[in-house]
């Protein structure tokens, strides 16, 4: 089955968090996945890391982090 019939979900920040972040702050992105150029590969993420830090990332106060 070629690749790009397969679809990239993602889940992205929809909007800053005001306080604990809700359900309502993200949103579901779904897009087709691309077919790899000459000399690319296509890799698929088994396994993610959200770190506590990126919880600062969410919120664009003034941090040591730029907010995402």
């Amino acid at each position: 089955m070629p690749q790009s019939s397969s679809l990239n979900r993602r889940i992205v920040l929809a909007s800053r968090p005001r306080g604990e972040p809700a359900d309502s702050d993200f949103r579901l992105e779904t897009d087709a996945v691309p077919e790899p150029g000459p000399g690319q590969l296509l890799l698929r993420t088994v396994y993610l890391s959200l770190d506590p830090y990126m919880r600062g990332r969410m919120s664009d106060a003034p941090s040591y982090a730029e907010p995402v």
